[in-house]
């Protein structure tokens, strides 16, 4: 397995731990929903995206890892002359542009998580867990097609 993929696979895990101790304090109903999304949707935004830019790195077959991975196809290394960019992050740019990816990267807002007024704290109008656990298979999945691609070159 390779550096990058290694830290992806960390990445993912410590955003899981953070996604489960959010969805406890849900189910608890000790705080309130918004204070609660506040506090854990930035910490686990930014494994994801840390995730997403190690697998960018995998993906690239990169050995020299930065100190921190990028969160945009963008602000990935050039490649070596006269190599290519593989499938897999090409896809990933049409994913940062119009797709889970690019919902992922919206910034975290109070307003992003509040409750619309007359509605349920299920009905939030923007972010809360349940978008997190989607993200987060996706992640999964993405993880899953780079490794693939990577044990096969």
């Amino acid at each position: 397995m390779s550096q990058s993929l290694a830290f992806a696979n960390q990445s993912i895990y410590h955003g899981k731990i953070l996604l489960t101790g959010w969805r406890y304090m849900i189910d608890g109903e000790s705080e309130p929903r918004e204070q609660v999304g506040l506090a854990f949707a930035p910490a686990v935004r930014r494994h994801f995206l840390d995730a997403y830019g190690w697998l960018l790195l995998a993906a690239c077959r990169v050995n020299q890892v930065p100190e921190q991975p990028p969160h945009s196809v963008n602000d990935l290394p050039p490649l070596p002359a006269g190599l290519v960019r593989p499938a897999e992050v090409n896809a990933c740019a049409a994913l940062e542009n119009d797709g889970w990816v690019a919902a992922l990267k919206q910034p975290i807002t109070r307003a992003s998580l509040s409750v619309a007024p007359g509605h349920l704290a299920s009905d939030v109008r923007g972010f809360d867990a349940r978008h997190f656990e989607v993200w987060l298979q996706q992640l999964m999945e993405l993880a899953d097609l780079i490794a693939g691609a990577v044990d096969e070159s």
